[in-house]
């Protein structure tokens, strides 16, 4: 039996999600695998602590957007419990499972050369790689110039084997204090580094459709296995990032629209012919 470390961050209002995580994973997903939760929270209970497989750790909130760069780092405190697993899989807060996934359909395929598991961002998986919202910013560690990369990643769940997903993490630990060190910030943090480290490692992971990851109320052609609950619904998101909501004028959605949908082709023409690359990792 495949054992499995199911990594979650519920900080500050964050909690809120943990007790339907819990519920729905604990029922749909990977029946026949042994699942051990880790719970890296500053709540002092949770529901379900109860369960054996529940492991509450004491981790303190950090301000944003440190509490998604630091990601990597909050994992590695607890490397020598997660390196005993088969696998470890990092899920959003704000994630349920609908319907039964096994083992066959989700895990890395070893045969196929697969350690890791990635599923594809919504926004993105009819569009071509220029169009991508990586980071174009040569000074960070995650930049990926326009004429690089074949799949853009969601953040908010990935794993794969515990030896390459903490392989994994080590070296976005490094690339992410790296940029603070330099006064970087990653432009979508630890999303930006998964994909950097995905377009420098085709063919090690399995990408699976958006499937695993639908966000709540759109409408695309998959099925609706993992659904990313509306935060919104829950709590001030933009408050909880210290951010302002501001609305754009017609001239700046004017020129948002234009340098989403136009200016990559020229920067990707730009890149082609300068021969740009992704180089040895950052």
């Amino acid at each position: 039996m495949a054992t499995i470390g199911m990594l979650y961050i519920c900080t500050g209002k964050y909690t809120v999600f943990w007790p339907e995580f819990y519920e729905t994973f604990s029922r749909n997903f990977l029946p026949g695998c042994k699942k051990e939760y880790f719970i890296f929270t500053d709540a002092p209970s949770i529901a379900h602590e109860d369960d054996p497989a529940v492991h509450r750790i004491d981790q303190p909130a950090y301000d944003w957007p440190l509490s998604t760069m630091k990601r990597f780092a909050i994992f590695l405190t607890q490397e020598k419990a997660l390196e005993q697993l088969d696998y470890l899989f990092f899920f959003n807060a704000n994630l349920t499972c609908r319907e039964v996934i096994t083992p066959e359909e989700f895990l890395p395929r070893p045969q196929q050369g697969e350690q890791l598991l990635l599923v594809q961002q919504p926004g993105f998986w009819n569009k071509k790689p220029m169009f991508y919202s990586y980071d174009r910013n040569p000074r960070c560690t995650a930049y990926i110039p326009y004429n690089c990369g074949r799949d853009y990643v969601s953040g908010g769940l990935n794993g794969g084997t515990s030896a390459a997903f903490l392989a994994m993490c080590k070296e976005l630990d490094r690339r992410t204090e790296q940029d603070i060190r330099n006064g970087v910030v990653p432009l979508w943090h630890d999303e930006s580094q998964l994909n950097r480290y995905a377009a420098e490692h085709p063919g090690s992971y399995r990408l699976l459709p958006p499937t695993y990851w639908y966000p709540e109320g759109w409408q695309m052609p998959f099925e609706q296995k993992i659904i990313v609950r509306n935060k919104s619904r829950y709590f001030d998101v933009a408050a909880v990032k210290n951010k302002e909501t501001k609305q754009r004028g017609f001239l700046a959605r004017k020129w948002g629209a234009f340098c989403e949908n136009y200016l990559p082709c020229w920067y990707c023409l730009r890149d082609t012919l300068l021969h740009k690359t992704l180089g040895a990792g950052r």
